[in-house]
């Protein structure tokens, strides 16, 4: 058991990991984009993202998981190249297709974690609430987009 537990520890601090680094890049490519629309489109997804990580600390503390400091579990390399190309995007047709690049990301980070051994009920509820959140995000700026 005290193997399992440290594997879900792993685990945990590892997609923690992941949406601090997802959140520091969505940060620096709005800085660095023109259109307005865009820039506030990234933004709104890095503030999500700080408030899912915010909120998955305050978990770990409530059930005291220790963190980790982990080499990446997730491969971080191919996910921030992608979020990186949104600066030279020529339109907003690339911009959504590396949306939903980054969205598929999101969903395999999840999923390592969510379909493996979970012992705590609450903050596997917590994951699928921020999973969700983070589609719904992803399927908004579709929506929005295809609009204009």
């Amino acid at each position: 058991m005290e193997n399992t537990s440290k594997n879900f520890s792993e685990r945990i601090c590892g997609l923690l990991s992941f949406l601090r680094q997802t959140r520091n890049e969505f940060e620096l490519v709005s800085e660095e984009m023109d259109d307005d629309h865009v820039r506030m489109t990234i933004r709104g997804l890095a503030q999500e993202t700080n408030q899912y990580e915010q909120e998955l600390k305050s978990q770990m503390q409530t059930l005291e998981i220790k963190s980790l400091s982990l080499p990446g579990i997730f491969n971080y390399e191919e996910l921030l190249k992608s979020i990186h190309t949104i600066i030279y995007a020529s339109s907003i047709k690339e911009v959504l297709d590396t949306c939903t690049r980054t969205e598929s990301f999101f969903e395999k980070a999840y999923r390592s974690v969510l379909n493996e051994y979970f012992p705590y009920q609450c903050l596997r509820d917590v994951l699928i609430y921020q999973l969700n959140g983070l589609k719904c995000t992803f399927m908004k700026m579709k929506l929005l987009n295809s609009v204009q």
